[in-house]
C-alpha cells in the first residue's frame, strides 16, 4: 500500500475529479432537498418587500433601513419583474451558488496543495451545515460566499497563467471583485486579505491592484449611501470580544446542528472555535508558501475590526460563512499531508472524523426543526386554532412582520411590531389605548430588542394570559414564543 504522494499523477487527477463530482453530487442533494417547503424566513420576506418598491423607492429604503450594497436588491428587484414566481421559488436561483463555492474550493485547493487536498475541501464543504443552512435562503449570504471563493481561485489562477491567458484571467479577477464588493460589505475584508498576497508577489501581482481601484472607483456613487448605513447601524448590541459570543457564532457558522451533548460540559461551548483555530493553525502552516495563511486570515481580521471599531463583523454566524472554504482547505491540506508523509492511518481517521460530524449536523440541518430556522407556519396553525377577527398582533422583532404578513391567521389584524427602544412608547401607548383588546404577544429574538421584556410585562400587568405556545429552536435567535392576553385581568 502506497502513500498519496506516491500514487501515479492519472490516480491522483482521477481520485481529485471523484472528489469534486461526489461533492457536488452532495452539495446539490443538501441544497435542493425539499427547498420550497420551508417558511420564508424574516430577511428573505424583508428582501422581497424592500425589491418590490420602485427602483428609486428601493435606493432610498436600502440606504436607510439595511446594512448592505445595492446588487442584490437590484438583482432581485429584476427577478421580480421579470419572473413573477412564489416567493419560494426563487430560492432555486440563490441555492445554485452553493455549488459554486463546492467547485472553486476545489479548484482553489487544488492550486494550493493538490488533488487529495481538493476532494476532501469540497466535500467538506458541501456537507457544512451552516452553508446549506444559509445557501437554502434566498438572500445575500450565500452569493458572497461563492463569490469570495471565486474571487480566491481566480487570483490564483490569474498569478499562475501562461501569459497568452493571463489578461482573461486578470480581467475575470477583477470583474469577480467589483461583483463581490457590490454583494456585501464585508467584501472589503476578503479584498484586503488579497491585497496583502497580492502584494508579496509584486510585481506579477500588478494588475490586482488596478483591478482594487476599479472595485474603489465603482464606489464613488454609492460611498453616500454606504457612509449613511454605517452611522445608522452596523453597531454590536454589546461590546465584542474574545468571549462567548463570538464562540456562540463559530458554532453556529461551523458546527450547526451538531446535538445538544456535544456541547453540555464545562467549556463545551468553547470547543469549535478552538477546532476551528486548530485547523487553521495547523493547515496554514503546512500551507504557508500558498496564500491559504492570507485567506484564513480574514477570520481574524473580522473579529479584530469588530473589537476595535464596536461594530458585528463576526459575531453573527452568517458573517463567518464566507471563512467556512479556506478552514476546508486547511483541513484537506493536512488530510494530504498526513497520507503524503506517510501517516495514513491518522489521515483515515481525521477524514472519516470531520465527514461523520458534518454528515449527522447536516441531517440534522435538513430534516430535524429543532435545529432550522422559526416555522411560520407552524406558528401560524397555532394562531389560526385560536384567533378572533378583532385579535391584536404584537411582534417583538420587526422583520417578522414581512415573514407573516401574508399567512391567513395574521391578514386582517392590527399588527404592531418593534426593533428600536425608540418604539417603545408607541407599543406602552397603543396598549393603554385599547384595554379591551385581545393580543397575541409573539417573542422572537427579544434579548435584542426588548431584554428586559417591557411589553410583555406592560400586557402581564393589564391582562391575564390565556393560551401560549413555545416552538424550542438550538438556537435561541431561531426560538419563537406566543401568547395570548385576555382583556381581563387575572387579579382584579
Amino acid at each position: 500500500m502506497t502513500a498519496a504522494g506516491a500514487l501515479p499523477n492519472q490516480a491522483r487527477r482521477a481520485l481529485g475529479w471523484w472528489g469534486l463530482a461526489a461533492a457536488l453530487c452532495l452539495g446539490a442533494l443538501t441544497r435542493f432537498w425539499h427547498l420550497g417547503e420551508a417558511s420564508p424566513f424574516s430577511d428573505e420576506a424583508f428582501t422581497f418587500a424592500l425589491a418590490s418598491l420602485p427602483l428609486s423607492a428601493l435606493l432610498h429604503a436600502l440606504a436607510n433601513s439595511d446594512y448592505h450594497p445595492p446588487l442584490f436588491y437590484l438583482w432581485t428587484h429584476a427577478l421580480l419583474v421579470g419572473l413573477h414566481w412564489l416567493v419560494w421559488d426563487y430560492r432555486y436561483l440563490s441555492a445554485p451558488f452553493g455549488l459554486v463555492t463546492i467547485a472553486a474550493a476545489w479548484a482553489a485547493a487544488r492550486r494550493i496543495s493538490g488533488e487529495i487536498a481538493a476532494a476532501f475541501a469540497a466535500i467538506v464543504v458541501a456537507l457544512a451545515p451552516g452553508a446549506i443552512a444559509f445557501d437554502r435562503m434566498f438572500r445575500m449570504y450565500g452569493i458572497f460566499v461563492a463569490l469570495a471563493t471565486v474571487s480566491w481561485w481566480t487570483l490564483l489562477e490569474s498569478l499562475a497563467a501562461p501569459p497568452r491567458s493571463r489578461r482573461l484571467w486578470w480581467t475575470g479577477y477583477a470583474l469577480v471583485t467589483l461583483l463581490l464588493a457590490y454583494t456585501h460589505y464585508l467584501a472589503f475584508i476578503v479584498l484586503a486579505c488579497q491585497a496583502a498576497f497580492a502584494a508579496m508577489r509584486w510585481p506579477h501581482s500588478r494588475p490586482a491592484f488596478f483591478a482594487y481601484t476599479l472595485v474603489l472607483l465603482a464606489y464613488v456613487p454609492w460611498f453616500p449611501s454606504m457612509l449613511h448605513q454605517f452611522a445608522l447601524g452596523g453597531m454590536a448590541l454589546v461590546r465584542p470580544g474574545l468571549d462567548a459570543g463570538l464562540a456562540q457564532s463559530i458554532r453556529g457558522a461551523f458546527a450547526m446542528g451538531l446535538p445538544d451533548a456535544f456541547f453540555r460540559w464545562t467549556g463545551g461551548i468553547w470547543w469549535p472555535l478552538a477546532a476551528v483555530c486548530a485547523i487553521g493553525v495547523w493547515g496554514g502552516w503546512l500551507a504557508r508558501r500558498t496564500a491559504l495563511p492570507f485567506w484564513l486570515g480574514s477570520l481574524g481580521l473580522a473579529i479584530g475590526l469588530s473589537i476595535v471599531f464596536s461594530r458585528n463583523l463576526a459575531y453573527f454566524p452568517r458573517y463567518l460563512l464566507v471563512d467556512i472554504p479556506p478552514v476546508a482547505i486547511a483541513l484537506g491540506v493536512i488530510v494530504e499531508h498526513a497520507m503524503a508523509s506517510g501517516r495514513r492511518l491518522a489521515a483515515l481517521a481525521i477524514a472519516t472524523a470531520s465527514v461523520a460530524l458534518l454528515g449527522v449536523a447536516s441531517t440534522n440541518v435538513l430534516l430535524d426543526p429543532y435545529y432550522q430556522f422559526p416555522d411560520w407556519y407552524a406558528v401560524n396553525a397555532f394562531l389560526a386554532g385560536e384567533e378572533r377577527p378583532t385579535d391584536a398582533i404584537i411582534l417583538d422583532a420587526g422583520y417578522e412582520q414581512y415573514a407573516v404578513a401574508p399567512l391567513s391567521a395574521f391578514r386582517g389584524h392590527p399588527m404592531l411590531a418593534f426593533m428600536n427602544p425608540s418604539d417603545f412608547a408607541t407599543i406602552l401607548r397603543w396598549i393603554d389605548d385599547h384595554p379591551h383588546a385581545r393580543i397575541w404577544y409573539i417573542e422572537h429574538q427579544n434579548a435584542y430588542w426588548d431584554p428586559q421584556r417591557r411589553i410583555a410585562a406592560s400586557l402581564a400587568r393589564s391582562r391575564a394570559q390565556i393560551a401560549s405556545r413555545d416552538f424550542p429552536r438550538q438556537s435561541p435567535a431561531d426560538e419563537v414564543a406566543v401568547f395570548l392576553f385576555d382583556k381581563v385581568p387575572m387579579n382584579r
